[in-house]
């Protein structure tokens, strides 16, 4: 089956590759829509290295199910699906006290293990979600790194009337916006690009261009500054801009060291802390209700369409950082 293998950074070619066969407690899909995360960026770009190549990368994907396994009773052929791409091991003491999104042991499609980007894949049917009928192909596509910007929100403890700031307006902080405006607050972002502003704007976000947003954020009642751009710059802006009582909630990957003056953490009464992905079962089931209810629509934020055949130019386009989500058609 024809399949995106990435070969070294900044190759990645369409090859054909075997169909994945299907254990009695997974599902088989067929993609219709994917959607080019940040991890898919920094693996095309080479900041960040697989186990082996090639890879097969990808794994935001809407799909229809054409197998299901033995002990796999709960789905239909046919019917609409989408992955919760992170597989912790479920045994391990962070699985057991549920905290299975830092667990050391988990798989991650396109990243560990052959991802999505594919006329073919198979999961474990725990973590495979029906996709309710009131629920677009394009907002199904999304709730995946919707996900991830709700769980940061919700473990941050931000409330319906206060007031948060977001550094870096790609997918996570536009979807992190999008959430904090839904549910009631005010939100200030901040992002060097004026196309990414415009759609932070869009979102219900007033927008903060300035390069030295200290003085501004500290004058204001923020709880609550959530970095998405990861850089180690960007972290720096967050340390020193956040008010004194208030919180850091890092989201972004930057692998360089940044840094911060602990005494000023102290006297203040500052809170630093990093989210990962999302808690498995229950922020995927929240994220889908919310979507499903109209609350959030994640589609908001898509700005570019390719065909799987043109993957190398897709993932050049989201490398520049200038696109909101860039989705792939399965089908051409």
């Amino acid at each position: 089956m024809k399949a995106a293998l990435l070969y070294e950074p900044k190759r990645v070619e369409i090859g054909e590759v075997a169909e994945p066969q299907v254990g009695p407690e997974d599902v088989r899909i067929k993609p219709k829509l994917a959607g080019i995360c940040g991890s898919d960026v920094s693996l095309f770009m080479g900041h960040r290295r697989p186990n082996a190549y090639p890879l097969l990368i990808g794994h935001e994907v809407i799909g229809n199910v054409t197998a299901a396994g033995a002990n796999v009773e709960r789905f239909k052929l046919g019917q609409r699906v989408i992955l919760e791409p992170n597989f912790p091991c479920g045994v391990c003491s962070f699985c057991r006290s549920g905290r299975g999104n830092i667990c050391p042991n988990k798989k991650s499609p396109g990243v560990t293990v052959p991802g999505c980007f594919a006329e073919s894949f198979a999961a474990p049917a725990e973590f495979v979600w029906p996709v309710p009928d009131a629920i677009s192909d394009e907002d199904a596509v999304a709730i995946e790194p919707l996900a991830v910007s709700l769980h940061a929100l919700w473990q941050s403890g931000a409330q319906l009337g206060d007031t948060v700031a977001v550094i870096g307006c790609g997918s996570t902080g536009l979807l992190l916006i999008q959430a904090a405006v839904a549910q009631g607050m005010r939100v200030f972002a901040h992002d060097k690009l004026e196309g990414k502003l415009e759609m932070a704007r869009q979102l219900g976000a007033q927008v903060r261009p300035e390069a030295d947003l200290a003085p501004l954020w500290r004058d204001e009642s923020v709880s609550c500054v959530f970095e998405c751009a990861g850089a180690s710059a960007t972290v720096e802006l967050a340390l020193s801009a956040v008010p004194r009582g208030a919180q850091v909630v890092l989201l972004g990957l930057s692998s360089s060291q940044a840094s911060f003056q602990p005494l000023r953490f102290v006297r203040e009464g500052l809170r630093l802390s990093g989210s990962i992905i999302y808690k498995h079962p229950d922020d995927f089931a929240r994220a889908i209700k919310l979507v499903e209810q109209k609350v959030l629509s994640p589609s908001r934020i898509i700005s570019d369409r390719f065909a799987l055949n043109d993957i190398g130019p897709a993932l050049q386009v989201a490398s520049t950082g200038q696109a909101g989500k860039v989705l792939l058609n399965m089908n051409s």
